[in-house]
């Protein structure tokens, strides 16, 4: 069944996960707009909802950073909040997760990736920061745990690519494949084919009620991971041996 998606890709030539991305900021934008335009003390369930968000992030960003994570909310909020809302828009019929695309998932691991060596060059100094990939070991084993260092930094944003990748694609391929088993049942026309379509319409709640499992948890372990990144890059030695 075609999303909507390809549908204006095919007439705009828009691409659909880019698409889809504008789809998840514009989502992103409204509800923002409508939780924050009249705050209260006693807040509404989409302030609280926010609310909720902002300190889960802040306290993972704090437990693994200190307080000087604070200058780096913004980021890892941009992160959460783009993951969670583009991994449920697939689950809206017609319309697709821009997280079930791998080039979406690559470029939100490259974000991290420079930012990670950016914010430690920034925050220890070049020298220094390229000196802590061999801390802690021998002199003539530093050249060796360099070199594992390096390839080990490298691997980071095809894992967390491919595993958010992965994982939203299944959800979108099972959800694609009972509306298939629904549409070609009924047109069967056939009794028992139609009678048949309960199966995949009663499966779809299961797959949808695990497909919001699976994208909190997906946009989660992508946060924490990019959170712990960063805080290895900006602590110093003596900092993560405490």
């Amino acid at each position: 069944m075609p999303h909507i998606g390809e549908a204006i890709e095919y007439s705009l030539k828009i691409p659909t996960p880019l698409l889809m991305s504008w789809v998840t900021v514009l989502v992103l934008f409204v509800l923002s707009w409508l939780a924050v335009r009249r705050l209260r003390e006693s807040p509404g369930r989409l302030q609280s909802a926010f609310e909720t968000a902002f300190q889960f992030v802040f306290d993972l960003v704090d437990s693994s950073i200190g307080p000087e994570g604070k200058s780096y909310y913004p980021l890892f909020l941009g992160i959460f909040f783009y993951i969670l809302v583009g991994n449920l828009l697939g689950l809206v019929p017609g319309l697709m997760s821009p997280t079930a695309n791998l080039n979406t998932t690559i470029a939100l691991a490259l974000v991290i990736f420079f930012s990670t060596h950016f914010l430690g060059i920034k925050k220890q100094g070049f020298f220094h920061y390229l000196a802590h990939f061999g801390a802690g070991v021998p002199v003539w084993l530093k050249p060796l745990m360099f070199v594992i260092e390096f390839i080990s930094e490298l691997a980071r944003p095809l894992s967390l690519s491919f595993r958010l990748f992965g994982n939203i694609m299944a959800k979108e391929v099972l959800l694609g494949i009972l509306a298939f088993l629904v549409v070609f049942m009924y047109s069967a026309g056939g009794v028992v084919d139609t009678a048949m379509t309960v199966v995949p319409l009663l499966l779809r709640p299961l797959i949808i009620l695990l497909g919001l499992l699976v994208g909190f948890i997906q946009a989660f372990i992508f946060t924490l991971l990019s959170i712990v990144y960063v805080g290895g890059a900006v602590r110093t030695h003596s900092e993560r041996s405490r």
